[in-house]
């Protein structure tokens, strides 16, 4: 069993909220009921690394910034490598 002590400080209730603005109604009941099953049988250093794990899941975990993950890599370089680029472009 992990050890559930050796956690890393996340400031947890802000990013739930921050990810419970980015579900819908139906989304936003499903997550309600299963925080409410977890917290009926875990304990609390359980349920705080259960949040955490939903946390870095979809669809609590926030979309991903692909501007920001590739950076300085050179756009047109990426779609050529996808196929996606258009080859006139090139010439």
């Amino acid at each position: 069993m992990k050890d559930f002590t050796k956690m890393r400080r996340v400031p947890l209730v802000e990013a739930i909220m921050e990810g419970w603005s980015r579900l819908d109604a139906g989304q936003r009941e499903r997550f309600f009921q299963a925080f409410l099953a977890a917290a009926l049988r875990l304990d609390q250093l359980a349920l705080r690394a259960w949040l955490r794990r939903r946390l870095k899941n979809p669809p609590l975990a926030a979309p991903i910034d692909l501007a920001r993950l590739i950076g300085g890599i050179d756009i047109a370089l990426v779609l050529r490598a996808a196929g996606e680029a258009d080859p006139a472009a090139d010439r």
